[in-house]
């Protein structure tokens, strides 16, 4: 698969180097280039684009406020490009799929791509038998990954790595193995970005990767509650039919 591209960025040298950077993966194709958010915005209109790589600073329309208007829509992904490291926190409050700094390092791009692919890999799996999407419509993405803020640092989870999610307001507590995770994101929200074959929400306040359930407790008054394997034990609110049928199969 071509990943179809656009790159934008207000200065012609910038664009020719990450044009020559993204020449070296064959997968990418570049259809197109823009100068402005305005631009990149009337050619996304267009349809058919998988990825904008995407500069943080521009007049007027900035890439940030580009991105933000984009949220809604699964597709393109974005690799924001700066010089600046400041912005990396806003960044990824649009979901960006990762952040590099100039001049870019042909490796780090590299890694950058990765994501991307993985990406667009999870947003192509159907499982089980579903009707195919009716032609234009962008398919749903399935979160492959999740970004937070570790001291100085941006840390990427997997999904796979996770272990539970709660939520805490506008955030929510990642717990992947021994880290927590606090990240700008609603349990909503991620409840239907979440494989979920994968992940299940147990009650309003968290949602629990299957493979972390280690028994159902009764509380009593029809009431149970999920041991974790890691000592966690989490009120069950949803339907414990549903719920043994899907441990079966997890």
């Amino acid at each position: 698969m071509k990943i179809k591209t656009i790159l934008v960025d207000d200065e012609p040298l910038a664009r020719a180097r990450l044009r020559d950077l993204l020449g070296e993966h064959g997968d990418i194709e570049i259809i197109s280039e823009a100068a402005s958010g305005a631009e990149a915005k009337q050619l996304i209109s267009n349809g058919g684009v998988h990825l904008l790589v995407l500069d943080v600073q521009m007049p007027r329309l900035t890439g940030l406020k580009l991105a933000h208007l984009l949220a809604d829509e699964p597709l393109p992904l974005v690799v924001f490009v700066t010089a600046h490291d400041g912005f990396a926190v806003e960044a990824f409050d649009t979901r960006a799929v990762d952040y590099l700094l100039k001049p870019v390092r042909p490796e780090r791009l590299a890694r950058a791509l990765e994501r991307v692919r993985d990406q667009l890999a999870a947003m192509r799996e159907t499982p089980g038998e579903k009707p195919a999407p009716a032609a234009g419509t962008p398919p749903r993405l399935t979160l492959s990954h999740l970004m937070a803020r570790a001291g100085e640092r941006v840390v990427f989870i997997k999904a796979g790595q996770i272990d539970w999610i709660e939520s805490a307001g506008n955030y929510v507590v990642v717990s992947a193995g021994a880290e927590r995770h606090i990240i700008r994101e609603t349990l909503a929200t991620l409840e239907q970005e979440l494989a979920p074959k994968d992940f299940v929400r147990l009650n309003r306040s968290v949602i629990v990767n299957l493979r972390m359930i280690a028994a159902l407790n009764a509380k009593g008054s029809g009431e149970y509650c999920a041991a974790l394997t890691d000592g966690k034990q989490v009120n069950v609110t949803v339907s414990l039919r549903e719920l043994e049928a899907r441990l079966r199969f997890a």
